[in-house]
């Protein structure tokens, strides 16, 4: 029988393993930790832990599908998103670190007072239950078009009686002039974009968008201008190339628009407010 290896032994050779990835150590921290039930804290303080047999051969048989492409988080169930964790499966997109820019947003031009927000393809929920718990004064509603999907935020957040979740076609379903704050996060990229072999492991309809990426950015623009209260605002994420005719757009349909960056200096959302004199009929 083989020697019970240590922590920090599986931990070294996952690292001659090739994979890309930007972050391979902590990609098999996590993983290491996950098949232990351990946080990375803990690994980094017990290398020399010895690790029995059948939790070694389950982080070796994780590191092997990573390195044939599978994301962390889909192997773990879970993504990290404003110091929470959250559960993620292949129905749902992984969030990003760069979203975090709407809560931010959220947070920092919004007070406590009573408001409805409605999130739009809400995916796993993270935009929504963050909020929820942040402004537990406020209602959120959140929305998707795939079961599976409404599942996953369905789970994040329980617990949450401020949130209601939902199976709706973007705005469809939303009465004219009835949220105070629309937040969406759509599908942007362009079919044949560069990035999506990147990406091929989460699901494509929630990532690629016609008309060269803007036709979800252009259909919730259209639904904000119905349904939005008339002092309501809409906080859209968009590609890092498309703010110019996201903010276009936006002007079109009666928005002043707002440029918004990352920590980065990327433009990576828009926050617009509704001008006044909108006619009954729109």
């Amino acid at each position: 029988m083989l020697p019970e290896p240590t922590v920090q032994a599986l931990l070294d050779a996952a690292g001659q393993r090739t994979v890309k990835s930007l972050s391979p150590t902590l990609d098999h921290q996590l993983l290491l930790g996950h098949c232990l039930g351990k946080s990375r804290a803990w690994l980094i303080a017990h290398g020399e832990t010895l690790v029995a047999g059948d939790h070694a051969l389950a982080f070796q048989a994780l590191l092997q599908r990573h390195q044939q492409g599978e994301p962390v988080a889909y192997l773990i169930g879970v993504k990290a998103f404003w110091n929470r964790l959250f559960k993620v499966t292949p129905a749902t997109l992984i969030p990003r670190p760069e979203t975090e820019l709407l809560i931010e947003t959220i947070l920092s031009r919004f007070n406590n007072e009573a408001r409805l927000m409605l999130d739009l393809g809400t995916g796993s929920g993270v935009i929504a239950v963050t909020i929820a718990v942040e402004r537990p004064g406020w209602q959120i509603v959140a929305t998707d078009i795939h079961d599976e999907t409404i599942k996953v935020a369905r789970e994040n957040g329980q617990y949450r009686s401020n949130l209601s979740l939902l199976l709706a076609d973007w705005g469809s379903a939303f009465a004219s002039n009835s949220i105070d704050l629309l937040v969406c996060n759509p599908p942007y990229i362009a079919q044949g974009d560069s990035h999506l072999p990147q990406l091929s492991q989460e699901p494509r309809r929630a990532l690629v968008a016609g008309d060269h990426g803007y036709a979800d950015l252009e259909r919730v623009i259209n639904d904000a201008h119905r349904i939005l209260k008339d002092t309501g605002s809409l906080l859209l994420e968009h590609g890092f190339e498309q703010q110019d005719r996201v903010a276009e757009l936006l002007q079109h349909r009666g928005f002043t628009a707002e440029r918004l960056q990352d920590l980065n200096g990327t433009p990576r959302a828009i926050l617009a407010h509704l001008t006044t004199g909108r006619s009954s009929n729109e």
